[in-house]
C-alpha cells in the first residue's frame, strides 16, 4: 500500500490555523469597530493616518499581519500536504509558498513602520 501525504502528523499546523484564525477574528472585530464606531465622520485618509501614527496601533497592525500571512500560508500548506504526492514537488511548492509568505510579510512590516502622517 502507498502512503501519501508528508508522513507528519499536522496536529501542530491545525492547531495553530485555529489559534492563527482566532486571532484574526478578535483583530478584525477591534479594526471594524475603531473605523467604523469609534472614528466620528466619515473614514478619511488622514484620520486613518493619525491612527497609524500611534505605535500601539502599528504594533497592532503588524501583528494582525503577522498572523494573516501566517493563516493563509498555513492554509496553502496544509492543502498541498493534503494534494501533492510527490516529495520533491510538496519541497519545492512548500519552499516557495514560504519565500512568498516571507516577502508579503517584509513588504507589509515596512509599509506600516514607514508610514508618516503628512503635514
Amino acid at each position: 500500500m502507498k502512503y501519501f501525504g508528508s508522513g507528519r502528523s499536522g496536529a501542530f499546523d491545525w492547531f495553530f490555523q485555529r489559534v492563527s484564525g482566532i486571532v484574526l477574528l478578535v483583530t478584525l472585530f477591534l479594526h471594524f469597530y475603531v473605523m467604523h464606531f469609534a472614528i466620528e465622520g466619515p473614514i478619511t485618509y488622514e484620520k486613518v493616518m493619525v491612527r497609524l501614527s500611534s505605535p500601539g496601533w502599528k504594533a497592532l497592525d503588524i501583528v494582525f499581519l503577522i498572523f494573516a500571512v501566517y493563516h493563509a500560508v498555513n492554509g496553502f500548506k496544509l492543502i498541498i500536504d493534503d494534494y501533492v504526492h510527490s516529495t520533491v514537488l510538496r519541497a519545492v511548492t512548500i519552499g516557495l509558498l514560504w519565500v512568498m509568505g516571507i516577502a508579503f510579510l517584509t513588504i507589509g512590516i515596512m509599509t506600516i513602520v514607514n508610514l508618516r502622517v503628512q503635514s
